[in-house]
Formats: C-alpha cells, structure tokens, sequence
C-alpha cells in the first residue's frame, strides 16, 4: 500500500498533467461524434395587428436535430413564427416550418420537423355595431300607451375575434319596469356577452320611454236592441215564461261608446245589445209597473286593444209594465 502511495506522491505535477491532458484529449474526441434525437420544441406565435389568437394557446412540435452530444444536451432551441394577415388561405391560417423558424447553435442541423404544416387557431380581429334592445317587464296603466322607447347609444360596438362577433344579433340589458304613467329615462347597464374575447364600446345606456294618454274618441250608436231577462224559474211563482206578458216594452235604444280608436274599430253594430234584468222576485207572480236599469254585457266592454273606457245607454232605464197570466194548480 506503501508503494502506491508512493508512486503517486512521486513527480506528482507530472502525473496530474498528463491525467488533465487525457481528459481533455476525451472530451474533445467525444464532443466531435455526431448523434440525432428527437426533442419537443416551443414555437412562439407572433400574430400581426389585425389578428387574433387565443392567450392560452400553446404550439409544440417535435424536431429531429443533429450535433455533438454535448451541443444537442446544452442546446435550447426554440421555434419562433410569425403570421401575418395574407397567410389566411380560405378561411385557416396554415404556417409551413423549416429549420429557419427555428434559433439554435450552428453545430446543430435539423433534419426533419413534425409537423411540418400547422393550423393556427387565428381569426380576424374585427369591430362590428350592435343594436341595444331594451329588456323590459311590466306595462303602462290603463289609459295610457307606450309611444316610444329608445336607446343611447343605439348601438354598441364590440371587437373581438371574427366568429364571434358575427355570432352577436343584439344586445340586451337588465330589465326596464314600464309601470309608468309618464316619459322617462333611465341608466341600464347592458347585459355581458358571455363569450370572454369580446370587447364592449360601453357598459351602459340611457333608456327612454315616451308615454302618453290614449286618445280617446265617442260614436253615438243608434237603435242597439234591449234583451228581457226573465226570471230563472216563473213556475214557482205561478207563471211560467211564455205566460209573463210585458206591456209597452222598449225594443231599442241608443249606445253612446267612448273607446280608444284601436278599440272603436273592433266594435259592431250589429253584435251590440243591452240587457233588461226582469228576474227579481219582487214582483213575481203579480201584475207590475217597474222601471229597469239597462246595461251592457261585460264581454261587451273589453276588446282585444282595451276597453271601453265609457259607455252611455240612453234612457239609462226603461218603464214597462208586467202581466202574468193565472196557472190552474195541479198539485193534490
């Protein structure tokens, strides 16, 4: 053991020379041996203005490189490309990669890049103007119409990528209570497009609502016929309906309509009548001198614009005199 320590101890700097000088003669033997391996490689994506890419997209090929063990190992290539507006060929943006998308040592030659040809998830990036549409609930009080509703701004613009800002048909915002009986304005804020890459011109508009009073007009109608209501059972009473007699009854009368005009135009004449209600049991069974209240149906007031707002029978009552006749009793 004595004898190897002292063999290195012996003209040591020699020694450690000439193990440096074999080292180094390795190393420079090792470093020129050529060797290919396949690595995965980022490529960097730079769109031009007027494009659009998605922030989170990532692009990875793999290349087939060729160099040095060691260059290969210390090497860090990556890819880098850049795509501009007149690389869109029907529709898609292709990109085709060579060894000059790629920034690496010059002892390295690659052979080969998978793939070759790449779709690149890019759109135009455009602008596009968006009719507002105002949500609303509710509706103005009887007597009063909604004669306008607006919005400013109208429009709004939104930018983003191609497809979807095509995709937007309108624009809407939180909802407008129109429970009112006079104009207004009101600050809305519009409604988030739930597609992230668009961008809005603004975030609120001014709604205003322009109501008035439903003009109302009167036609006088002539000769409306009166209908007798009957008692529902003039049996009991000793009479039946054929046996009621009505002295000097009023066959017609006059209908004095006030109504919107869109209502006005859905009333005829001939469908209306007036109602005489001769049921009350006060006078049953007897002979009687009655004045009657006319009045009209209320299916008759209501329409599919509104309603009636007034209606005047003339007279507003009728006096007529009734008659039943004797029935012979047959119960035993």
């Amino acid at each position: 053991m004595k004898r190897i320590i002292n063999f290195f101890l012996a003209d040591i700097w020699r020694k450690l020379l000439a193990l440096a000088l074999t080292c180094l003669l390795y190393w420079n033997l090792s470093d020129r041996e050529q060797v290919t391996k396949q690595l995965t490689v980022p490529v960097d994506v730079e769109v031009a203005s007027g494009l659009f890419m998605p922030e989170d997209y990532k692009l990875e090929v793999r290349v087939s490189a060729r160099g040095t063990e060691r260059s290969l190992k210390e090497a860090k290539i990556r890819g880098m490309v850049k795509v501009e507006l007149r690389d869109q060929i029907n529709g898609k943006f292709r990109i085709r990669l060579d060894e000059r998308n790629f920034e690496r040592r010059k002892d390295i030659v690659i052979n080969a890049i998978e793939p070759e040809f790449v779709d690149l998830p890019i759109q135009r990036y455009i602008q596009r103007d968006i009719t507002v549409i105002p949500s609303t609930t509710g509706s103005v009080p009887e007597g009063f119409r909604q004669e306008g509703l607006t919005c400013e701004p109208a429009t709004i613009r939104i930018s983003g990528p191609e497809d979807e800002v095509k995709a937007v048909q309108r624009i809407e915002t939180e909802l407008l209570d129109l429970n009112f009986d006079r104009s207004f304005s009101k600050k809305l804020k519009v409604k988030k497009l739930d597609m992230p890459n668009l961008v809005c011109s603004t975030v609120e508009v001014i709604a205003k609502v322009t109501i008035a009073p439903v003009p109302f007009e009167s036609k006088r109608f002539e000769k409306v016929p009166v209908r007798y209501l009957y008692p529902a059972s003039p049996a009991e009473h000793g009479a039946s309906q054929k046996e009621l007699n009505i002295i000097s009854p009023v066959s017609d009368v006059t209908v004095v309509i006030t109504a919107p005009k869109a209502v006005m135009d859905e009333i005829e004449h001939e469908k209306l009548f007036v109602v005489a209600d001769l049921s009350s049991d006060t006078f049953a069974g007897k002979a009687a001198k009655v004045t009657v209240p006319l009045y009209c149906p209320v299916g008759l007031r209501n329409f599919s614009h509104g309603k009636v707002r007034e209606l005047d029978i003339r007279p507003a009552s009728v006096d007529v005199t009734l008659q039943f006749s004797e029935v012979k009793n047959n119960r035993k």
